[in-house]
């Protein structure tokens, strides 16, 4: 029997050796890397009478700092490229450097931004 990877967590709860996410007590490297993490991670819903609708993400500019992990489009969820095409009402889900990212990330979207990224 070979256990590994993503079987073993599901192996842990079948012999009643994994404690429930909510009971874990966070210890001193969760603690740690979430003072460390720095990182947005947002989402963005494209207004139909956006002008980047239409557009392909090369296009826009955006900066090196923030990436678009995934869209959903009319329920279902694509992995961009630099050549999808922006759609009015797609949901992007972005993960971004820093909160100055996000301000130019909003700029290249031809966005307001919201008040917590604002400058």
């Amino acid at each position: 029997v070979l256990i590994q990877g993503t079987t073993i967590s599901t192996v842990a709860r079948w012999l009643k050796l994994s404690i429930p996410e909510q009971l874990k007590e966070p210890n001193i490297t969760d603690i740690q890397m979430f003072d460390r993490l720095k990182s947005e991670l947002i989402e963005i819903v494209i207004p139909s009478d956006c002008s980047v609708a239409g557009k392909e993400i090369v296009e826009l500019g955006f900066p090196p700092t923030a990436l678009i992990t995934i869209i959903q489009r009319d329920g279902k969820f694509i992995t961009p490229t630099g050549s999808t095409t922006l759609q009015g009402n797609d949901k992007l889900f972005v993960v971004a450097e820093d909160k100055e990212s996000v301000r130019q990330l909003f700029n290249c979207l031809s966005l307001k931004h919201p008040k917590q990224f604002a400058s």
